[in-house]
Formats: C-alpha cells, structure tokens, sequence
C-alpha cells in the first residue's frame, strides 16, 4: 500500500478503483509492477520499476517520517468515518491519539484582529488538552499552530504536499516546533511538491480530523470556506468568529453565522459546543481584566475599543499626556493586554 501510494498521480479515488480491480494492494502492485494492468497504467508501470516496498519502508524509517493506514488502529478515528478517507496518511511528529481535534482556519492575508483571535482561541483550546488542527499557511493558520504552541498543547498541520516539503518556505522555524511538539501530516507521498488542486483535497482532512471546524476570518471565496462545507458534509460543528462589517476578510464568516454557525468567541464556546467541560483559565469568556489595573492603564484600554491607533490618537482618546500614555502602554503591553503593530499602531488583546 505504501508503494501505491508513491505513484505519481494517485488520488484516493483512482486508488479505490484499483483495488476493486486487483482485490488487495499486493495484487495491484504486482500487476501494476509487472505490466499487466493495461495501457492506462503504464506510467505508474515505469514508476514501479524503480520502486522497491521495502527499501521504501526503509527510507522513511530513516527519514523519521511514519506512516499510518486506514483500518489500523493509529489512524485518526474521526477521520475514518468521512466517505472519502485517505488510504494512508504520512507523519512526523505524533498523532493527536485520542485527543479531540478543532481545526481552525482563515485568511492567508489575515488581519491583526483575525490574527489575535485565532491565537486565542487556539490557546485556549490546546490548554483545555484538544488538538489544534489547521493547514500550516500563513495568516490564520500559523496564528492558530502559534497559540496552541504558546499553551504547551498539540497541534496537527496538514499539508497539500509531502511531510519533507515546507511550504509556504518562510515557515521553516514554525514547521520544526510542530513536528517536535504535534504533527506535521499528509496524504501525499514525501516528497510531492505542493500543486494548486491538492489544497481543496487536504481540506477535507483537516475538516475530517475534528469534531469542529472554526472560520476566523475569510473572504467570499476563501479556501477556509470549502474546509467549513467539508466539515457540514460529515455533520461536524461549524463556527465562526464575527468580524468587522466593513472588512472583505468577513464577509464570509458572517454568510456562515447567517446560514445558522455558531458563534465562536472563546474557547469556551467551542467546548460548549463540543460538551467538554472547560477547566483552564485560558479558556474562559469573560473580558474582565480585574482590578489589578491604573486608572490611565483602563482609560486607554476602553480607548482601544474603538480599534487600533497609535499614541498620539490615544492621548486624544483618553484625554491624556503623551509621556504618561506611553508609560501606561508600556506597562500594558509587557502584561500581554495590547500588542504594537504596523507603523506602532496599537491594538487590545485578551487578557492573559
């Protein structure tokens, strides 16, 4: 099955085709190597010929890269029960096990709200022991895998290409701490090069892992989008995180929220959802950041309500100076409560 699954061009259905042709993976791979399949296979006939199963088997091995098959008892049980599950899945790292899995997914060109959001929740989530699945790209994605990783938690990426490819390359970093603290996983072969139609086909993965798909941020025509439709298809829990009504980046989370998805902001909203009593501080919904704060350090947070600004605009917000709202930001920002962003723009964040 692994050699199969090394072919060039193999797709999960024209793999289900063969095998109710050939009746087990041995047979087709036989048939396959010894050029009695037909002409329609030929290509895969001069790819057998330089393949071996077992120097294969080998090579991951030694590459550090596992591999898991549908029907043994390691593979992702949610994943399983979707109609079209991957034969085989390819893995470095660990798997989520019997850890219950959230992906959440989004825009590439995510914004600082989006951004903030999907760490949030993704940190809440892995603080409360539930895997963090999403797709490893930028903008929402690698928020998500960031605040899973923040809480110390698990989280899966799945790929649209080989285990030992990175993609997107400035990801590098990000990539290794989740192979070390989670799994990198994919369907397809080591060494596959990330190709346009193979995105759409990880999505169903990615929505087939977990009990509940959350939408940050996306367009109208955002991939995240066909993740939540895969997710509805298995009758999973879809859920969105409201946005700004005058940002693109929403207007695809709000069609969701119209069209009945649940509204998705904490974790502990998703834990509700999902029946799973929440026990971590991260996890709570409140806002309330206590009593602990200055008179100024209050005056500029309800300042920031109104979004992002910078100092100067704060100072005319709150009615303060500027030495004194810098001092205040400073303090604010060291505790996790604001976050600088471009062209030193503020921005309120959760508190921690």
């Amino acid at each position: 099955m692994v050699a199969l699954l090394h072919l060039p061009g193999v797709t999960a259905r024209r793999l289900r085709d063969t095998l109710a042709r050939f009746g087990s993976p041995a047979g087709a791979w036989e048939a396959i190597a010894a050029g009695t399949a037909g002409d329609s296979m030929g290509e895969w006939t001069e790819a057998a010929s330089r393949l071996d199963p077992s120097e294969l088997m080998r090579g991951l091995e030694s590459s550090g890269i596992g591999v898991v098959l549908l029907g043994e008892p390691a593979y992702p049980e949610s994943l399983a029960e979707i109609h079209d599950p991957p034969y085989g899945l390819f893995f470095r790292g660990s798997l989520p096990g019997d850890r219950a899995c959230v992906s959440i997914v989004g825009s590439r060109k995510a914004t600082a709200y989006g951004l903030e959001a999907a760490r949030w929740l993704a940190e809440g989530l892995a603080a409360e022991g539930v895997c963090v699945v999403s797709g490893a790209a930028y903008g929402i994605d690698s928020a998500a895998h960031e605040g899973a990783l923040a809480a110390g938690g698990h989280t899966c990426a799945v790929l649209g290409c080989g285990v030992d490819v990175v993609y997107p390359r400035r990801n590098s970093a990000l990539f290794h701490r989740i192979a070390a603290a989670g799994c990198i996983v994919s369907e397809y072969a080591p060494g596959t090069e990330p190709r346009n139609y193979q995105f759409p086909a990880r999505n169903r993965i990615i929505a087939g892992m977990s009990a509940a798909t959350i939408v940050v941020e996306a367009s109208e025509r955002s991939g995240a989008l066909l993740t939540a439709d895969f997710a509805l298809a298995e009758d999973r829990e879809v859920l969105a995180v409201p946005g700004q009504i005058f940002s693109s980046n929403s207007a695809g989370t709000h069609g969701l929220l119209r069209s009945g998805a649940g509204v998705a902001c904490s974790a502990h909203d998703v834990l509700a959802e999902l029946d799973i009593e929440a026990c971590s501080p991260f996890s709570a919904s409140g806002t309330a950041v206590g009593a602990s704060l200055a008179a100024g350090e209050k005056a500029l947070l309800e300042a920031l309500e109104g979004g992002p600004c910078d100092v100067e605009e704060l100072c005319s917000r709150a009615g303060m100076s500027a030495a004194a709202a810098g001092a205040a930001m400073s303090s604010l920002e060291i505790r996790g409560l604001v976050k600088r962003g471009a062209g030193g723009r503020f921005q309120k964040c959760r508190p921690r």
